[in-house]
């Protein structure tokens, strides 16, 4: 639950937490009418449930290729850190109900199960065990008119004009007027671990080229003091300085200009840290806990939520939290706290630099040694028009939905028997880390999910795959209780152990579910962690299960562990087709790959429903280099 009696003491910015309180009690109480709302709502519930439909009955499993891409105007909304496009979801939601049935997402994370129901004229029932994750799916499953959404935008960037050019004016190099700052680069001091003395890293390690997508930082280089060489990842951080600013005034078609900070840009930094967020203005300074993602940030000092900003992009956000959270419509309120959520992680301290421009949202807390400031006043106003662009393209038709902050292991707000059809995207094991990925968001809510029921290897969290596997089967339970008795459950999974993937087949069997296929979903885009870890699995698998009807008693003993020889048997027969595992990359300057991952998945595919997963990823990608090498396929 959100932190209520905060310890910390603010000195930068000179205001203690019983004067936050005590100055926002409108703003916290608005926030936490708005959640409670998200909890169950028995007269939605019932009307959703209640309303006529004709059931579909389906014998046999979706069969047909599932492709989706990401680049979609609903997709872009909003971030979160894994997503099922929407598009690939109303594929099987169209196979498996009638307009009209009920489909429920225990693990419904950002809502796109809803937002494929709803735009299908089905019910959508959603659960999540993060106040977030329920918020964002709300507001991303109920669109409104663009028109009046940029219009409530446009007046809160009118009222933010004069904090904006406070906060965010730089002089131009040309004509030497006011011009409106854009983002500014920080650089990480580091120590030699030779001479020990200082330098700053973009002064040594940028690799600039005439094509951006080819520049990089450099992971090793010499000191510029006494000349050793040196590997980054090695040295110690000192503090970030100012590096670059980038800005648009007089130049030729108004281009973005870059240079050197200037004293005045210096002066701008120290009147900024000098004053302070003003102490009308509430912001989180919720301490991180102690996790797998938030032990790098906390090593180097950014232990509580304000400090993952730098103090101008603070007082930007807390100004305009303030605006959007005293809004008087309530519903447009929540559509504009909903936009400075999309934020997230790219006007924070971990938003990484690009030479190409653009920053990323990924799920971990990753302090670069390089970073991106940006504009909060400008991203805001991109991210709207993202967002309106969704708005304007959403279906206008009726929506019936009932979404509630749950733990997927009581779902109890269900009766038996009262659902037509379960998709869903649980955990895949450790991958990530929810909780902690949606703290700095439900910072801002004043909400945080209570983890003693959340489905995931985290050590901190002393759970294992064990743990792990309980808690699933918990869940799976519920699901099979409330699914009618010839409904379907597709559920989306991957992972790299087998560990994970013997404990989902003993989840979906202890439940209660068989699998009578399983197939890939191409989300057309690999993810950034697959293109820099060599054993993340790049195809999400769809499995397609329906409740054991069969009154002999399910057992994972009746899978026979996996062979060494008929993986190899596997590889060999697809192997006859060397070109269709061939990875292109268009956007990043890489070489043709051969693609483990697509092959990994397709084994797994036609592995689970018959034999016991005891092969992991690594294992699978060395076996595959054999038959390679043996059969002469590059």
């Amino acid at each position: 639950m959100a932190t209520e009696d905060h310890e910390v003491k603010k000195e930068s910015a000179n205001v203690s937490a019983d004067k936050q309180e005590n100055a926002t009690n409108l703003q916290i109480e608005s926030i936490a009418v708005k959640l409670s709302s998200s909890q169950p709502n028995e007269d939605k519930l019932t009307e959703i449930l209640s309303l006529d439909r004709k059931c579909k009955f389906i014998d046999v499993p979706y069969s047909l290729n599932i492709s989706a891409g990401k680049n979609t105007y609903v997709y872009d909304a909003h971030t979160y850190h894994t997503k099922v496009p929407p598009q690939g979801i109303a594929s099987l939601i169209e196979y498996y109900t009638n307009p009209g049935e009920v489909v429920l997402d225990p693990f419904c994370g950002s809502g796109m199960t809803g937002v494929a129901a709803l735009e299908l004229n089905r019910k959508a029932v959603l659960s999540d065990l993060s106040p977030a994750a329920v918020f964002i799916a709300e507001n991303l499953c109920m669109p409104i008119d663009e028109k009046e959404f940029l219009s409530a935008i446009d007046e809160i960037i009118e009222q933010s004009h004069d904090l904006e050019r406070k906060l965010y004016t730089t002089i131009c190099r040309e004509c030497g007027k006011p011009s409106l700052l854009l983002y500014m680069v920080w650089s990480y001091g580091l120590m030699c671990d030779k001479c020990g003395r200082e330098f700053i890293l973009w002064d040594v390690a940028r690799d600039e080229k005439e094509d951006s997508r080819k520049s990089k930082i450099k992971k090793e280089f010499d000191c510029p003091h006494c000349g050793t060489h040196l590997a980054k990842r090695n040295l110690k951080r000192t503090k970030r300085y100012p590096v670059q600013v980038g800005y648009k005034c007089c130049g030729k078609g108004n281009k973005e200009q870059t240079a050197l900070p200037m004293e005045s840009d210096l002066e701008v930094l120290k009147d900024i840290e000098s004053e302070g967020v003003p102490k009308t203005l509430w912001y989180p300074i919720d301490s991180f806990p102690v996790g797998i993602n938030t032990r790098q940030p906390i090593a180097v000092g950014i232990d509580t939520v304000d400090k993952v900003y730098t103090p101008r992009a603070l007082w930007a956000m807390a100004y305009l939290w303030n605006l959007a959270n005293n809004y008087p419509n309530s519903l447009m309120r929540d559509k504009l706290m909903f936009t400075l959520t999309s934020l997230y992680q790219r006007v924070t301290v971990f938003s990484e630099f690009r030479f190409w421009g653009g920053s990323g949202n990924t799920a971990n807390y990753n302090v670069p040694q390089i970073m991106n400031e940006q504009n909060v006043f400008t991203a805001f106003r991109r991210k709207a028009g993202t967002i309106g662009l969704y708005f304007r393209h959403a279906p206008r038709v009726p929506r019936h939905l009932h979404v509630s902050v749950k733990s997927a292991c009581h779902i109890d707000h269900l009766p038996d028997k009262s659902v037509d059809f379960i998709f869903t995207d649980p955990p895949f094991g450790g991958n990530i880390n929810y909780s902690e990925m949606n703290f700095l968001w439900e910072s801002w809510l004043r909400r945080h999910t209570d983890n003693t029921e959340e489905a995931i290897v985290n050590k901190t969290q002393n759970k294992n795959v064990v743990d792990y596997q309980s808690l699933l089967t918990q869940a799976f339970l519920e699901a099979n209780r409330v699914l009618r008795t010839d409904g379907w459950m597709c559920v989306v999974f991957h992972n790299s152990s087998e560990k994970v993937w013997k404990a989902l087949q003993k989840v979906i069997i202890n439940s209660g579910f068989e699998v009578l296929a399983a197939q890939m979903l191409d989300k057309q885009h690999g993810t950034f962690k697959m293109f820099v870890s060599d054993n993340a699995v790049g195809y999400d698998i769809i499995l397609h299960c329906r409740k054991f009807l069969s009154s002999a008693n399910p057992s994972i003993d009746n899978l026979s562990l996996a062979s060494m020889d008929s993986v190899r048997n596997f590889i060999r027969q697809r192997l006859s087709e060397p070109n269709k595992y061939r990875i292109h990359y268009l956007h990043v300057a890489r070489n043709d790959e051969f693609d483990y991952r697509r092959l990994f998945s397709e084994w797994l595919c036609s592995s689970f429903s018959n034999a016991e997963i005891n092969v992991d990823f690594e294992l699978f990608r060395n076996m595959v280099n054999e038959v390679r090498m043996s059969k002469n396929v590059s």
